[in-house]
């Protein structure tokens, strides 16, 4: 029992010598400094959030005015989902329309007097264009651009 006794007062000396070295002020300031560390970057991750979210709302309402300007009075009194419906339908017309003019062009030069005119004055046909490398295309655009142009 007197083992256990001096045991337990030894353990009891050594841990408080572990005590004499804490320091509760010092250990309140550093928890204060790291809760300030978080909430600064707190408010730091909450500022970018801020500022992306400030120009995401900048280029959207930017790209719907220019919508709305490339539609005129067709985008009068629509909200934006209808304006982009919209807008979204006009480019697929006009890429469209304009696919149907480069085919009728491509084939207006493939066949008949068109690709007769197309062979005396560039001296290759359409096929023969198409069928280039580009390396061989660059060389012969040059080629026609020195012979075309001043």
């Amino acid at each position: 029992m007197k083992i256990r006794c001096f045991l337990a007062a030894l353990a009891m000396l050594t841990s408080m010598s572990a005590w004499a070295d804490w320091d509760p002020a010092l250990e309140a300031r550093e928890q204060a400094q790291r809760e300030a560390a978080q909430k600064a970057e707190r408010d730091k991750q909450r500022q970018i959030q801020k500022m992306q979210s400030d120009a995401n709302a900048k280029y959207n309402k930017e790209l719907m005015d220019s919508k709305r300007k490339t539609l005129g009075a067709a985008a009068q009194g629509k909200s934006d989902a209808e304006v982009s419906k919209l807008y979204d339908a006009k480019i697929k017309k006009d890429t469209d329309a304009a696919y149907k003019g480069a085919d009728e062009a491509k084939s207006a030069l493939s066949s008949g007097q068109g690709a007769a005119a197309m062979k005396s004055t560039t001296g290759k046909s359409m096929k023969e264009i198409q069928n280039m490398s580009e390396a061989e295309l660059e060389a012969w655009s040059k080629e026609m651009e020195k012979k075309y142009s001043k």
